[in-house]
């Protein structure tokens, strides 16, 4: 189906049955929220054609003209929902709801709560599914921070259309600063969610956490996205960590039998190598090559005694380091 097509449903589904009218400026608001970018000329035309095809009245009595389907007319409805599509949809409420632009959540709406009550009323193990589906993160979980709403929506709605961001921001260090943005893509990390955006007319890119900014004014100004960027290899090459080094490294590691047997099933890497040391220790050695970030550090780390960092010595050494300061607090 064309891009039009999808245009011109989600045009009827946005028209309501009269007394009720929807005029053609906020059909355009929501289709923009929708995602389809189109000038209030396009949508004015789109209404005449389907008019033509539909049962839909414009009344002219006063501006702005509203739009609505007639009292006897047919609305187009989405099929019964089975219980498999109602639980996508409860399961994309709960656990993607976050993640969507604002208007996209309230448009879905009345499919969660279609959703919602179909499973309650499908009976059966799937009905069920729900109760029994739970994710759980490997850290230490963390209450996210506040953000505002009335905020991120605005940020959404940049990244959405593609549109320049005039924003405050408040750094980790210093106090508010007034920045440019340009808005290139959204990540959540842990219980925090950043937008992946450059600034002014610099090529570089940066991740900034939503809970920092404390305003943010839409403009009129396209986004400028910097030459070959691509979210996914952005944060491939280390983007959205703190590099401690210029470019991938061979790291060689000695784990312990229980810290070491999650990386027979989850590897470090795709040419990750790994082989169990002689003897009846147990431990095995671990060859990959990754980035060489801070995450890495504090991954190492978190194993304590069970890993033992061979290659690169400059890593070992910073290893080394971090613990002789542990034994020097715990004396």
């Amino acid at each position: 189906m064309s891009e039009t097509s999808i245009r011109h449903l989600q045009t009827l589904r946005l028209i309501p049955r009269e007394p009720r009218k929807v005029s053609s400026t906020q059909i355009r608001n929501r289709l923009a929220e929708l995602g389809f970018s189109v000038t209030h000329r396009t949508v004015q035309r789109d209404l005449q054609r389907l008019s033509a095809m539909f049962p839909l009245i414009c009344d002219e009595r006063e501006l702005p003209h509203g739009w609505s389907w007639k009292g006897d007319g047919a609305l187009i409805e989405l099929p019964h929902m089975d219980p498999p599509t109602a639980l996508t949809f409860c399961l994309v409420e709960e656990h993607l709801g976050d993640m969507l632009p604002k208007g996209v959540v309230k448009h879905l709406e009345p499919h969660f709560l279609q959703a919602r009550r179909a499973l309650s009323t499908a009976g059966g193990r799937l009905a069920q599914w729900r109760e029994r589906i739970r994710i759980l993160p490997r850290y230490q979980p963390l209450h996210p921070p506040e953000v505002q709403p009335a905020v991120v929506e605005v940020l959404y709605h940049g990244l959405l259309e593609g549109r320049c961001l005039e924003a405050t921001y408040v750094p980790r260090s210093g106090g508010p600063r007034q920045y440019r943005v340009n808005p290139l893509g959204l990540a959540f990390r842990d219980a925090v969610a950043y937008l992946v955006a450059s600034l002014w007319d610099y090529p570089d890119v940066l991740p900034l956490a939503l809970h920092r900014f404390q305003a943010a004014r839409l403009l009129d100004a396209p986004a400028r996205t910097p030459e070959g960027f691509d979210l996914d290899d952005w944060i491939r090459k280390g983007g959205f960590d703190y590099r401690a080094g210029a470019c991938a490294i061979e790291l060689e590691a000695r784990f312990a039998p229980d810290a070491g047997y999650h990386l027979q099933e989850t590897p470090l890497a795709p040419d990750q190598q790994l082989e169990r040391e002689q003897g009846d220790s147990g431990w095995v050695r671990v060859r990959a090559e990754v980035e060489d970030t801070h995450q890495l550090r504090w991954w190492l780390l978190g194993f304590g005694d069970k890993v033992e960092v061979l290659r690169p010595q400059r890593l070992r050494q910073e290893i080394a380091t971090v613990a002789r300061g542990l034994i020097g607090l715990y004396r």
